[in-house]
């Protein structure tokens, strides 16, 4: 690809030709996400004449696009009479611009991680100290501050900006030489003072960016490719977004996305209620590749065209999906009671998919698989090679006994060099994996004797040998381990708070009435007749040498129970080894 340098352009006059539609973004761009400190950064750069990047752009003729566009964002909320009418796409630029059309047009719209919208200001005292920092600001829409300056219409009130010596970012897009000399000037301030706010001011207004341009003739897909290597903000285009710009002609990708989202509430619960943000719709297409014979690679995605991807088969996928997703969440096979804390590896969702579509699928094949990859950790590096080598393996296992090797090594590590009890980590598989087990044994909290299902949103992770006991004995044992964790109410878990084992396993005595539907509620949680008594033993004036000596024994033995469940689920027989 052959770029060349363009001609230097006023980033305040690209961002009135966004305004008017005439500077649009190829589809393929992503959210506007800056904060609104890094909208501050750039009007600092700007008054400062820093440098702040060049922009890649691509000259065009509305007639001849080669991607569908879309308008910066915030345009269509400040602008009802939007036409789109583009001869330059920004190729790459777009946070800087978008950020400087907001602090310009100030849209309705919030920035990231908050949740009203901000204006942004240049504090004249501070500017005339050459205090850059503290000269630029923001305020929040609902602040008292914001709406001090406003007048009854809503609109800034000059008397009160005067008065406070602050100049609105948004001002600038107007005539603003006119505007200083007739309203503005008037800031108590000397003539000196005045050319001094004044040149930083055309500092903003005169900041011309250099671009380089890509030829109008240039290939789609490789613009798209070349997109992707640009990274200049942090976030990295998906291919999702690639396919996206490369399929317009042919299918709405990210409208179909969203059709999907709104009318499956399966779909919406795998994608943890966030349309934007989630890797499902790119899952769902590399599902479609695999059931093609397609590397689900980053750079061979890019080659899908509309005879594996168009409607039909989009619309014909994503209702298996969604049949998949109501088995997968609902029916307790997996005890994935919280998607976003309970699923192990999300990927494995291409490889579940794409077998979900195959007529010879075989469940209980597919959860051996699965089960033998969470507990193995097998997807906790590099994932894109060994779902296909699993996807290719599984496929075969369905049409004779050729047992896939992910199923065949956990098989054979699980009563030799297999362990839970160095697993401390919550976002380990094996930790999330034990705690899966918990749901569908269908565990029961320890007080309330309520299945933990139904308290999923209120949930906590406690430690059966209380931490702050073990802490305050001076116990020196590996207490935040899995071994040692399980699921009760948070209600539950400030009870229990730092008692010996010994005082709440008697309170769960006395508040159930029996000691054998306590023993129960117990076996649901990995902890058989032994550990029980080993918990009743450890008392409040136990010694630091019994604690300890109860603390190993008893995560022992449950790591055992945990291994033997396991074996069950990845087709060993009687616990042992094939």
């Amino acid at each position: 690809m052959q770029l060349r340098q363009g001609n230097k352009n006023l980033i305040n006059d690209l961002v009135k030709k966004a305004y008017i539609g005439e500077v649009m973004l190829p589809d393929f761009q992503r959210n506007f996400v800056w904060s609104r400190q890094d909208v501050e950064e750039l009007i600092k750069s700007l008054l400062e004449n820093m440098f702040v990047g060049t922009f890649l752009i691509q000259d065009v003729t509305p007639d001849n696009l080669p991607f569908k566009v879309i308008p910066i964002e915030g345009v269509k909320n400040v602008n009802p009479d939007f036409y789109e009418r583009p001869n330059i796409l920004i190729l790459d630029g777009q946070q800087r611009l978008s950020s400087m059309f907001y602090a310009l047009y100030e849209p309705n719209i919030p920035l990231k991680n908050v949740t009203n919208p901000y204006r942004f200001f240049i504090n004249i005292e501070e500017l005339l100290k050459d205090n850059i920092d503290d000269a630029v600001f923001s305020w929040s829409v609902a602040w008292r501050e914001y709406k001090s300056l406003l007048n009854e219409d809503g609109i800034y009130h000059y008397k009160t900006l005067k008065e406070e010596k602050i100049l609105p970012i948004s001002l600038l897009k107007e005539d603003f030489s006119k505007l200083w000399f007739k309203k503005l000037r008037e800031f108590d301030l000397s003539d000196e003072e005045s050319e001094k706010i004044y040149s930083y001011i055309e500092n903003i207004l005169n900041y011309q960016v250099l671009t380089l341009e890509v030829s109008i003739n240039e290939k789609p897909e490789t613009i798209a490719v070349l997109f992707e290597k640009i990274n200049r903000t942090g976030i990295k285009l998906s291919i999702f977004d690639l396919l996206t710009a490369r399929l317009y002609k042919f299918l709405n990708l990210r409208g179909k996305w969203e059709e999907s989202f709104e009318n499956y509430e399966n779909i919406k619960k795998i994608s943890v209620n966030n349309k934007r943000d989630t890797t499902i719709p790119y899952y769902i297409i590399q599902s479609i590749a695999l059931n093609n014979g397609l590397s689900i690679k980053a750079r061979e995605m890019l080659k899908i065209n509309e005879n594996i991807l168009n409607e039909n088969i989009w619309n014909m996928y994503v209702k298996k999906f969604d049949n998949f997703v109501n088995r997968f969440l609902d029916k307790n096979e997996y005890g994935i009671a919280n998607v976003e804390k309970w699923l192990p590896y999300k990927p494995m969702l291409i490889v579940l998919l794409a077998l979900e579509v195959l007529e010879n699928r075989n469940y209980e094949k597919i959860n051996q698989w699965y089960w033998s990859a969470v507990f193995s950790e097998r997807f906790s590096g590099s994932t894109e090679t060994k779902l296909m080598k699993d996807y290719k393996e599984l496929k075969t296992w369905f049409d004779d006994e050729k047992i896939p090797e992910s199923v065949l090594e956990m098989r054979d590590i699980l009563f030799k060099t297999f362990t839970i009890l160095d697993k401390r980590y919550s976002g380990n598989s094996v930790y999330k994996g034990v705690f899966n087990l918990l749901f569908i044994n269908e565990a029961r909290d320890f007080y309330e004797n309520d299945k933990i299902k139904f308290s999923v949103n209120e949930l906590e992770d406690h430690h059966i040998f209380p931490k702050q006991f073990l802490k305050d004995k001076g116990v020196k044992v590996n207490f935040d381990i899995v071994a040692n964790r399980t699921l009760i109410t948070s209600t539950t878990n400030k009870k229990i708070s730092k008692k010996s084992p010994s005082t709440y396993i008697n309170e769960m005595i006395k508040l159930h009435k029996s000691e054998e539907v306590v023993k129960n509620i117990l076996k649901k949680h990995f902890i058989n007749e032994d550990m029980y008594k080993i918990l009743l033993n450890t008392k409040e004036d136990s010694s630091i040498e019994k604690i300890e000596k109860n603390f190993n024994k008893f995560v022992e033995i449950r790591e055992e129970l945990v291994k033997k469940k396991i074996a069950k689920l990845i087709g060993l027989k009687n616990d042992q080894p094939l």
